[in-house]
């Protein structure tokens, strides 16, 4: 069964969570009516989702699409007019690359439109999948802006520095097909079949593959983009020490040997 998210404020949600028997969950933001443009109340219904599939042992691999025929395209306008009048968008605010931190891997399913906001949102998950044809566009040259958060950071080591400042600076629209082409995205699905396609492969590292592994390598994947090669062979070595002590890698190794699927289990809580 679908359930909605609770936040502080009690706003009506935009948020769905859905966890299948397969160890999948699926957050869909869900504001069809308008677009699914992005707002405080999504903003924290999407973190607060994010924490309870960190704490939900049955879940194994997170999956974010949007509801309608769009991702987000960005911040409602309503909102953003007014900022621009002086309002304060919030304060406390978690920052934007909140997903990067989850220990378990977030794939975005981009169902349509994916701009601003909803662009930075989608480059802190792990890995993208979107729908031929889904129009992107960073946005924000176009309003006086500049890169927000960690977009600038995100998209020059995704795609280098020169792609990097033409999609910043121009604010041009590009399409799934460009993404996948530079690395914006990793996967191209057929248009409806994105969500489909994006489970899929969720369930298959559900399957197939230990938790405590997956977070240990997000975590070297985010982290290690920061240090120097010297000090991530380092972290390696620590974390590769604390691995060989837990159930995942007894069991790893005995699937191996008794040539059968391997049965992890839930994903146990770290300090990565």
């Amino acid at each position: 069964m679908t359930e909605r998210a609770t936040t502080e404020l009690a706003a009506p949600a935009t948020v769905l969570y859905d966890v299948d028997d397969e160890g999948v969950a699926v957050l869909t933001l869900n504001r069809p009516e308008r677009r699914n443009q992005w707002t405080l109340a999504m903003e924290q219904e999407l973190y607060a989702c994010l924490d309870r599939a960190t704490a939900d042992d049955r879940v194994r691999v997170v999956v974010v699409t949007g509801a309608g025929p769009t991702f987000c395209p960005g911040l409602d306008p309503d909102v953003l007019d007014g900022i621009r009048a002086g309002q304060r968008y919030t304060t406390n605010r978690r920052p934007q690359t909140y997903p990067t931190s989850v220990p378990k891997l977030v794939i975005g399913a981009i169902n349509g439109a994916c701009a601003g906001i909803g662009l930075v949102q989608a480059l802190c998950f792990d890995i993208r999948l979107a729908e031929r044809g889904a129009k992107f566009s960073t946005a924000f040259s176009k309003r006086g802006l500049p890169a927000e958060d960690a977009s600038a950071w995100m998209l020059a080591r995704l795609v280098g520095p020169a792609h990097a400042l033409d999609l910043l600076a121009s604010g041009r629209v590009f399409l799934a097909e460009e993404a996948e082409r530079l690395g914006v995205v990793q996967r191209l699905s057929e248009p409806g079949e994105v969500l489909e396609d994006a489970v899929g492969y969720a369930r298959n590292l559900a399957a197939t593959v230990s938790p405590t592994a997956i977070a240990m390598i997000k975590s070297q994947v985010w982290r290690d983009c920061e240090s120097t090669m010297e000090q991530a062979r380092v972290r390696g070595q620590y974390l590769l020490a604390q691995a060989k002590a837990l159930p995942d890698f007894q069991e790893g190794v005995r699937s191996l040997v008794e040539r059968r699927p391997p049965a992890f289990a839930p994903y146990q809580h770290l300090n990565l």
